[in-house]
């Protein structure tokens, strides 16, 4: 039974060297293949729109993704990812790898049209505390090293449980969610094919109540010690399918990858990885202050969590503040440590699409955005930037100008003829 449900106590689960191994390397690996995949875009999503980026100017903002220092930054992220994957150097690489996503996919969420790459950035950058804390605990804090386990699997299992609460309150209890993406051609692979299936069918009515089911009944299984596994192993098939239906970037293999954080020594995946990676050996030198700073804050971070999280769902589904100084509190507490309500997929992101044309002064129009099909809309990225300068009339409907701004700066990275006009065409799915 100890392949299925995990024998650690309470405080301490714990992973085997095998695994351990491999979320650091395939983690590496993923960094360095979103970066790549960014790499024909990095003017747009990587400079300021003093430069003709999409990140809104500032005097940091240009000094940090400027043309001459973005290489140097691309350079320094990808020998980090690199780092990882080989196994070298792994905590100053870890390091390296947190403040820039930290900066690009956080800090930058609010500050430009790119979004922090949406779901896909923020779980890059979850994913590279994770690696940090692990890799960093079992060099020079062993003690804690369960601790910092528990933490990420608490915080995990809380994630997938606000995404799939938000899910059930946001439509797909009533068959209003899931299909929308499927369809949508920024988001679908097969939007052709079910496209032509009926609104109420019953694979979409399965597909809908999968969706936020199989995220609620995880999240509560992973906050049991001895079923965390088998809620991992529900959010791990569930993304596989994911992963071959919507067009998400690398987020299905990154949400797949956290969910190998709950395979126990003894479970299936610990088995599996033995018998097929080499045995490694890591020299742990216990550093006294390490061990007191960081326990501290685990604690800490451990049992502010669950308030927070608490106070997140009162703002979202009350539609209220808290009272004056605690609302302050919360806000500076959230975005401090990245907490959000996990909003990927929700209906009001994809139940509209739009298209954007190059038109002539004759009226003849021709189709830019190709979506799924040109090298520029594959991106999940470009399909995130366009889909949030449109949904600020739905959040922001008193801010027209800042509609307009967004729209603008976007609209400045499309090429464009002399004399010819871009629209952008809104379409309901």
């Amino acid at each position: 039974m100890n392949a299925l449900l995990s024998p650690d106590p309470l405080l301490y689960p714990s992973l085997g060297a095998p695994v351990l191994d491999f979320v650091r390397g395939a983690y590496g690996l993923l960094l360095i293949a979103m970066l790549v995949a960014a790499l024909p875009h990095a003017r747009r999503y990587f400079l300021s729109e003093r430069w003709g980026g999409y990140a809104e100017r500032g005097r940091w903002t240009d000094r940090i993704q400027h043309p001459v220092v973005m290489p140097i930054v691309l350079a320094a992220w990808l020998v980090a990812g690199l780092t990882l994957l080989l196994g070298r150097a792994v905590v100053p690489a870890a390091i390296v790898n947190v403040l820039l996503c930290r900066y690009f996919f956080v800090q930058m969420r609010w500050r430009g049209v790119l979004r922090g790459m949406g779901a896909p950035g923020f779980m890059t950058y979850w994913l590279s505390v994770a690696v940090l804390l692990l890799e960093s605990t079992r060099r020079f804090a062993p003690g804690l090293h369960g601790l910092a386990l528990l933490v990420l699997q608490v915080d995990f299992a809380f994630l997938m449980l606000s995404a799939g609460v938000y899910k059930l309150s946001s439509g797909y209890r009533q068959n209003d969610g899931m299909e929308l993406g499927m369809v949508n051609p920024e988001w679908g692979y097969w939007n052709q094919f079910w496209s032509r299936r009926p609104r109420g069918s019953r694979w979409f009515r399965l597909f809908n109540e999968l969706a936020w089911g199989t995220e609620v009944i995880a999240g509560v299984l992973m906050l049991i010690p001895s079923t965390r596994f088998l809620g991992s192993v529900l959010i791990f098939v569930s993304f596989l399918f994911i992963a071959s239906q919507i067009r998400l970037g690398f987020l299905c293999e990154m949400v797949i990858l956290c969910c190998l954080l709950f395979a126990h020594s003894g479970s299936l995946i610990d088995l599996a990885l033995a018998g097929w990676l080499p045995p490694t050996a890591v020299s742990a030198t216990p550093l006294p202050f390490v061990t007191g700073v960081l326990g501290t804050a685990l604690w800490i971070y451990l049992g502010i969590l669950p308030i927070a999280r608490a106070g997140l769902a009162y703002n979202l589904y009350a539609r209220k503040a808290l009272q004056g100084v605690l609302q302050r509190a919360l806000d500076w507490y959230v975005n401090l440590c990245g907490l959000i309500v996990w909003r990927v997929f929700s209906v009001d992101l994809v139940n509209f699409y739009v298209q954007i044309h190059e038109q002539s002064p004759t009226g003849t129009r021709r189709l830019v955005s190709e979506w799924g099909r040109s090298l520029r809309y594959r991106q999940v990225a470009e399909s995130i930037a366009v889909t949030s300068i449109f949904t600020t009339l739905k959040y922001y409907p008193s801010r027209k100008d800042l509609f307009l701004t967004r729209l603008v700066r976007y609209a400045r990275t499309v090429p464009c003829a002399p004399g010819n006009t871009l629209v952008f065409q809104y379409i309901s799915v």
